[in-house]
């Protein structure tokens, strides 16, 4: 399994790093860390720049670009250095241009991105926390981990299930790389009044995890309202990873923070599993 850790340029990397490497680790996996000097939020500043002052611009331009590559490299050499010293095998690298087009090259090459649910990668920090993560995943470009904060080490993994073909995806894409599949305990959460309801949306994932060789997982159902008893639930299981399919079916519940994601998001206190 290959993981691509995207260094963040304006917020701490060691959560997300410390589960790069744990995962790597217990998968026999191996991480690329790449950071990308955002071109393009850098030069901005100089487009805005007032006539008469293009000159001054263009030279902080190359000094905030020579810094920058400057930190880059410090932030990936750290990077590799961590991994090392747990035993797991890492690669580095720098490249200037656009955040969500290098990684979104760099991640047709991989098969997990780990990132943290506080991450930014413009320059600045101009976008939003997990941003550039969540576009990878909305667009099926690769499943995306990403880590809470502060970091909580994995033993339960609680999986959402919703009954639609977002968490199938989920759980064949978790099942595709293999995670967890031994040494963690697994729960299968549906939220339902109607008990042949939630066990039509247990048995999808049930069948998925038993079929690629999956030990027994254990199963729970919760009664409405949606959110907040699935929040519940995982805190009564104490789930440091929580499985979901992306976003709710309706994007209503996502702007306003009625979906279970988007309220994980917020919360930042599990590891999430995304695809869609």
């Amino acid at each position: 399994m290959k993981l691509l850790f995207p260094v963040p340029s304006e917020t701490s990397p060691d959560d997300a790093l410390r589960l790069a490497i744990e995962t790597a680790a217990a998968h026999s996996g191996k991480i690329h860390a790449l950071f990308v000097v955002d071109e393009e939020g850098i030069g901005r500043l100089e487009a805005g720049a007032p006539p008469g002052a293009i000159e001054m611009a263009h030279e902080a331009f190359e000094l905030l670009q020579a810094r920058e590559s400057s930190r880059a490299a410090k932030a990936v050499e750290a990077a590799q250095a961590a991994c090392g010293k747990a035993g797991v095998a890492v690669t580095g690298e720098v490249l200037t241009g656009s955040p969500h087009e290098t990684i979104g090259l760099a991640a047709a090459d991989c098969d997990l991105l780990v990132s943290g649910i506080s991450s930014r990668y413009a320059f600045g920090g101009h976008d939003r926390p997990a941003a550039l993560a969540l576009s990878f995943m909305k667009e099926r470009t690769i499943p995306v981990l990403l880590a809470a904060s502060p970091y909580r080490p994995i033993g339960t993994i609680a999986i959402g299930c919703g009954g639609g073909e977002r968490t199938l995806r989920a759980v064949g894409a978790l099942t595709k790389l293999g995670l967890w599949r031994t040494g963690c305990r697994i729960v299968l959460i549906a939220v339902d009044d109607d008990p042949d309801r939630a066990e039509q949306k247990l048995s999808g994932p049930r069948t998925i995890l038993a079929e690629a060789g999956y030990p027994a997982v254990s199963e729970m159902i919760a009664p409405l309202p949606k959110v907040e008893n699935f929040l519940a639930a995982c805190d009564r299981i104490s789930a440091d990873v929580v499985v979901l399919g992306g976003f709710g079916e309706h994007r209503w519940d996502d702007l306003f923070g009625f979906s279970i994601t988007t309220r994980m998001l917020r919360e930042a206190r599990h590891h999430l599993f995304l695809f869609m």
